[in-house]
């Protein structure tokens, strides 16, 4: 039986010093659009299988990556159930 491995490999990106301009305001619209884009751009990870979506959370926990990404694997896990593996 031939199965295959796909690699993940986490490059941590250069963020610039000020990414929203100060001017800029936040209402609860904008909070609200940008917790449901998390949650869309999260289904875009259900290819990974749990153990890989998982890993590459510790992985990016462990190379201080964005905030977002962070974020977008966080929904990820939660729209899975897998909050209880994370602990373990």
């Amino acid at each position: 039986m031939n199965q295959s491995y796909h690699s993940l490999h986490l490059v941590p990106r250069h963020m610039p010093e000020n990414p929203i301009p100060p001017s800029h305001s936040f209402n609860d619209d904008s909070s609200h659009m940008t917790a449901r884009t998390l949650k869309d751009k999260a289904s875009l990870l259900r290819p990974l299988k749990d153990e890989h979506l998982l890993e590459v959370y510790r992985e990016a926990k462990k190379m201080n990556l964005s905030n977002e990404f962070i974020e977008l694997l966080e929904d990820a896990i939660e729209l899975r159930n897998l909050e209880h593996r994370l602990k373990a």
